[in-house]
Parts: structure tokens; sequence; C-alpha cells
């Protein structure tokens, strides 16, 4: 079919009009959208998996994250799987099941939640004196005090477990019920029945946190049959609705003990009614069951000395972040024994940087306040470093590349063939230079920088072997020492290395030390342009490892934030969901666990980019070191 000059106009303009809004819908749709000027009611302290909320004015679900705000008037829920714990500002806790939804409306004096389908349980603050109204398919529940349950699914009406305290129910046709501790009402067509709890759940109490050891845990369940009831049974589920109920054994007595594995759990008893009525059932209660996670200091590490000459030095103080914790107790002390603290903070962060110590030695540890009922509290080690005052500037470390190392032609190619050493915030500028020979008499190459990294011209230089050195600058024009000579090669491929050979029996010895290779990213430019996934590959020798924990952090001037962390048994991982990630850089933490104890940890770093490396303005990049945070001052 032919086409005319007007015609084929018509469909250049149709199809540029749908590729446009296919665009502005794609950005739309996953924009990550500020808080800007809404009223912030809660926080969540703690989510597992999938959790989402949605703006009154807005169309999109947002993904939450630990400690993420929430606003008045959000739409709030949960996919399969999935769960979280949500405080309120006057000390309100709500915790949401999978699958479950609500709106929260907390304008005006009587406070709403809109509760739409799955199971939550709310926890009110005895002491405000303003009720809770709960409405669901034009009840309403009005929560004075203490803990109530309400569970809604497909298959079944409306139900109200009261736990605690004293709840009033509204109906439809204007009347009102009270709701008694110990009682549970369900809604059916006929009206609401209200009625006895049959079992009172003794342990373990809702929202309890279990850590294995290593592989599984023993639960201890305890709980009290009403008169009038027998035959208990005890099931337990991964789902707050128990389709898939994995424990359904008949107890005896009063308290029972399972072994269970890494998971969420939903248990309750069923007994029977002794006046032949069928069975009925208790509330449901929810625990968890989690791995211990590391818990310590990252930086400074032990012993770490900082120098200064003139202006304090930033130190960064950060450590691991745990997802069972919803804030972060900071205490620095000049006593071994943290006596006397000279700086104490809470936080949500895992980081908080300093310029204000001076000269000595100090202490400190940090203390993870557990987001759960009956749980400790998580105490890192005690760690030490020391600021000192020296009359120079040390001269600058070479981190990048290892001495005696080789640079490939593909590296080059690839923009990967980067100069790293560690700077200095009291210096102004670096002179790098390249020589030829080890005694730095024919340079080939010399340039001045105010960054703590280079790209050279390397086809400038060529192949062979190369010598390189830099001197530190101050403000004042003041030189440093020369750093270490660094020699390294530019070679068009790298040599494999040979295996390690026992000289006594001609072939690979089977006696390796114990080593962890951040294989990748770790060092280079990573161009994201037309990816759906990032890959982490490690390699691990001479020790088995029977679980890997590896934990992402994204870099922000002197910030450093923990933004992903996953726990696997292989040696590679791929993240999907790059819509946590941005440009910039990055770093990356691997520990290696072998029967719950640490063997082996390195940490790893990288930059993020959207187009090529070449488009990139030194400015747009900051290189962060293995050991320590570092910033220019400008």
């Amino acid at each position: 079919m032919n086409l005319d000059k007007r015609d084929r106009l018509v469909l250049f303009t149709l199809l540029s009009v749908a590729i446009l809004f296919t665009i502005l819908f794609y950005l739309d749709i996953n924009r990550k959208i500020g808080i800007g000027d809404r009223e912030v009611v809660g926080t969540i302290f703690f989510k597992n998996n999938i959790v989402q909320r949605k703006f009154e004015d807005e169309v999109i679900w947002e993904k939450l994250e630990n400690n993420s705000s929430l606003t008045n008037k959000d739409t709030i829920r949960s996919e399969a799987f999935s769960d979280a714990l949500i405080r309120l500002k006057d000390g309100t806790e709500i915790n949401i099941d999978e699958n479950s939804m609500f709106n929260l409306d907390l304008t005006g004096e009587e406070p709403n939640l809109e509760f739409t389908q799955g199971s939550l349980e709310v926890k009110k603050n005895e002491s405000q004196k303003s009720q809770l109204k709960i409405t669901s398919s034009g009840s309403e529940i009005n929560v004075d005090s203490g803990n109530v349950k309400i569970e809604r699914s497909k298959e079944r009406e409306l139900s109200l477990f009261v736990e605690k305290g004293k709840t009033t129910i509204k109906q439809k046709d204007g009347k009102s019920v009270a709701v008694d501790e110990g009682k549970k009402a369900e809604f059916k067509k006929t009206g609401i029945e209200i009625k006895k709890i049959p079992v009172v759940l003794l342990a373990p109490s809702s929202q309890k946190l279990f850590y294995a050891e290593p592989d599984d845990v023993s639960v201890h369940f305890q709980w009290k049959v009403e008169s009038g009831y027998e035959d208990p049974i005890l099931e337990i589920s991964r789902s707050p609705n128990f389709q898939m109920i994995f424990i359904n054994e008949k107890v005896e007595g009063t308290q029972a003990d399972f072994r269970l594995k890494e998971g969420t759990f939903y248990w309750r008893l069923k007994v029977k009614n002794k006046t032949g009525s069928g069975n009925e059932f208790s509330e449901i209660n929810k625990f968890f069951v989690s791995k211990m996670e590391s818990f310590q200091g990252e930086s400074p590490e032990q012993g770490t000395v900082i120098p200064f000459v003139q202006t304090y030095p930033l130190v960064t103080l950060t450590w691991t972040k745990l997802s069972t914790a919803n804030s972060y107790k900071l205490i620095v002390s000049n006593s071994p024994k943290l006596t006397n603290p000279i700086k104490q903070l809470e936080t949500t962060a895992n980081q908080i940087s300093y310029d204000d110590f001076k000269e000595g030695t100090y202490y400190w540890k940090v203390i993870g306040k557990s987001a759960f009922p009956d749980t400790k509290d998580r105490e890192s080690q005690t760690l030490s470093f020391t600021v000192k005052k020296q009359n120079n500037v040390p001269a600058p470390k070479w981190l990048r590349p290892s001495p005696n190392s080789e640079i490939s032609a593909d590296e080059i190619k690839q923009n990967q063939a980067i100069l790293i050493w560690d700077g200095n915030a009291e210096l102004k500028s670096y002179q790098l230079k390249i020589s030829k020979d080890s005694k730095m008499a024919n340079i080939v190459f010399s340039e001045e920088t105010a960054s703590n990294f280079l790209v050279p011209n390397w086809n400038q230089l060529g192949k062979g072997t190369f010598y390189a050195s830099i001197i530190g600058k101050s403000k004042e024009g003041k030189e440093t020492e020369t750093s270490a000579l660094l020699s390294f090669a530019v070679v068009d491929k790298k040599k494999i290395p040979e295996p390690e050979v026992d000289p006594n029996e001609n072939k690979p010895s089977q006696k390796l030390e114990p080593k962890l290779e951040m294989m990748s990213p770790n060092g280079t430019v990573v161009q994201m342009k037309g990816k759906s996934s990032l890959e982490f590959q490690w390699k691990v020798t001479g020790v088995a490892g029977e679980r890997y924990d590896l934990v992402l952090y994204q870099h922000n001037g002197d910030k450093k934030i923990a933004i992903y962390k996953i726990t696997t048994k292989d040696s590679k991982h791929t993240l999907k969901d790059l819509s946590i990630l941005d440009e910039g850089s990055f770093s990356w933490d691997l520990s290696v666990y072998k029967d719950s104890s640490l063997l082996l940890s390195r940490k790893g770093s990288f930059i993020l980019a959207l187009d090529q490396f070449k488009s990139l303005k030194p400015s747009d990049i900051e290189f962060i070191s293995p050991k320590r945070l570092y910033k220019e001052k400008r």
C-alpha cells in the first residue's frame, strides 16, 4: 500500500504522540512521590516483603520501606506473605497482615480507620482520651483503649476480637453493642453475635520475635481453655486465613513446644463446645522466627588512627542495619567502659558524622532498639579509634590499581581503568605523575586534580610497565611527602594465574587459605542503560560457607545509607528491583557464615551510570574506599 505525503505525516504524528504518552506514563508510574507539605501521622517501623501506600491525591501505589513516614489519608495495602507494624504519633500501633488494606484519616477530633479487607490488630494507647473509629461494611467500631483484632475475607463476614479493653460497635440501624474484654463479635446477615473467646492465648504473645539457632528454634506455646470447651487442637499456619496448615495437632494440658524454621507464623486453638454446637476458635496470634543478623560497628574500624593537621577531621560512624530494629542508640565515650558518654544519640539511620572530635582516643558502640515486644535490644561490640594531630598531612595512599597489577585493553575500553587514592579533606589538590622508569626520570604523564581519582589518557601512554606517584597540596600551598611508588602494567589481555602447585606431589595444592573475592561489581563503572537487573558475584576459596549476607549501600555526600539486604546460599545474586537505585556511588558488604559464625567479610564499591562514562564530569563522581568514606572539601 502506497501512502501519500499527507498520510505519512498523519501516521508519523500519531506514532509520535503514542510514544510521547507511553514515555510519560512510564515516568509517572515509576516516579518517587515526595511527601511535600502533607501531614505526617505515623511511621512504618517494621515491614516484611511488599507493603505499599497511595496518597489521597495520587493514583500511583508506592513501595514503603522500614521507617517510611505515613501521612494523613494514606491508603495502605500489603501483598501476599507481607505484613507491617505501624506506629502513629499518639502511640497507637497498627499491625497489618498479608493481603490487607485500610485508609487512615486522622482529621478532626475523631480519628477514623476505614478497613477494607484482610486482618489487622490495633493497640490503642490508653493515655489518649480520643477514640479510634474503625469503619467497615457500614458498621462502626469505636476503640476506647486496649487491643482489638479485626478479620475480613471474601469468604467470611467481619470478625472482631477484643483482647484487652472495651469496644463499642455501632450498627447500620444506629443501635450500639458493647464488646467487653475476652469476647468476640461476629458480623452476620442476621446481626451481630457476641461470644466469649473460648481460649485465651498466653504465649507467644502477638508480634513476638524468636531467633533461629541456627536453623530453627523451639517455640513454647501456652494457653488457657475456658470452661465449657474441650479437646484443644493447636493449629499453626503461614497465612492468617489458615489456608495452608502445616501443624494440626491435638494437645493435652495447657502448653506445648514445637521447633520452627525462619518465617512469619500464625497460631490458634480449635476447641469443641461441650454443648455439642460444633468447633470454635480462639483469636489468632502472629509471631516471627528470624535468623540472627550480624550487628556490628563498621567504621571507623577497631584501632583506626584518624590524622589531622589544623582542621578537626570529619569522622563518620557507621554500623550494620538491622531489619528487626526501629531505631539505634549511639554511645561515644573517652572510657573503654563507656562511662560518662560525651555523645549519645538516638536515630533511625545507620550512620552519623561529627567534625568536633578533638585529639584523643574514643570508644563507641551502638544499641539496636527492637521493634518487637518482649524482645531484647541488640548491642554491638565496643570499638575504638584515635584522632591524632600531626605536623604534616600524610602522603596519599594508593587504593587502585593494586601494586604490580595489570590493566587490560578491555578495562580501558569500558572506562574502568581508573587510578584512585585515599585523599584528605585538608588537601586542596593532588599532583599525579606517571613515568616509564622507577626513578621517575622519564615523566610521560602529569596532571593536577582536586579529586582523589583520575583517568589518564591511556591511548597516549600506550602499552608497557609504568610507575606512578602522588603529592598532595594544602590550601596554603604546602606539599605532602611523595606517596609510595605504584607499579602497574598496561597490556592487551590479562594473564590467567596458574593454580597453586604442591612441589612434593606436582599437582594443585588442596590446602588453600580462606579467601573471599568480590568479583563484580567492584571498582568499576556499571553502565545500566538498557539493563533490567544488577548482578552481584563473588568467589570463596579454602572454606565452605553455608550462607551469605549482602548489604548494599548508596553514598550521597557524607551519607552512607543501606538500601537493600539479602541472605542467600548461592555465590551470586541478581537484584531485579532497580527502582531502589539511582546514579552515583555505591558500596556493598558481603559476609560469609557457617553455623551462625562469621567466617569472612569483604567490601566492594562501584558507580552506576545511565549513560557512557565519558559523559560524566569528575564533579559528578565520588569514589569510596573500602575502609573509609571520603569527601573533598571545596
